[in-house]
């Protein structure tokens, strides 16, 4: 063989090999994607509340957001949000992601100085599946794992 054919076929052999490497570690990707597109997923309302009849102040806010089923849940971490004041001397913040079924789901945050916070994961916003309340001024933290629809 001349050298030019043995520089193709070792070109085009290391091109085959690069090829099947990066179509097999897509592929696990892929298949996990597909695998959460058809899982049964909750929409998951995570919510804080604090004792105060005046918009307010949390800091430290994180949370599991997952956009869609195929995406991949991602922390969210937020320096402050402000918790709105509601009827009965409550301000809240709120916000709505989806959940796979077995996957745990969290919210995190602080309240002001004085002030506690409790937090609640909640499924299709009204099935609550986790609560804690904090001392005042503490972080307060919920944690929870995504039951089966049946349960």
């Amino acid at each position: 063989m001349n050298n030019s054919h043995t520089t193709l076929i070792r070109s085009s052999s290391v091109l085959a090999a690069a090829l099947l490497v990066g179509a097999s570690l897509t592929g696990c990707s892929a298949i996990d994607a597909f695998k959460n597109s058809a899982a049964d997923a909750w929409q998951v309302t995570y919510e804080v509340s604090v004792d105060s009849s005046e918009p307010t102040t949390l800091t430290a806010v994180s949370y599991l957001d997952q956009a869609t089923r195929a995406d991949t849940r991602a922390p969210v971490v937020n320096d402050s949000v402000t918790a709105s004041p509601r009827e009965g001397g409550i301000a809240t913040w709120s916000v709505e992601s989806i959940v796979i079924v077995g996957d745990t789901t969290s919210v995190t945050a602080t309240p002001a100085e004085g002030l506690t916070a409790t937090c609640r994961i909640l499924l299709d916003g009204t099935r609550e599946i986790a609560s804690e309340t904090s001392a005042a001024g503490a972080p307060v933290q919920c944690e929870a794992v995504a039951p089966p629809f049946d349960q």
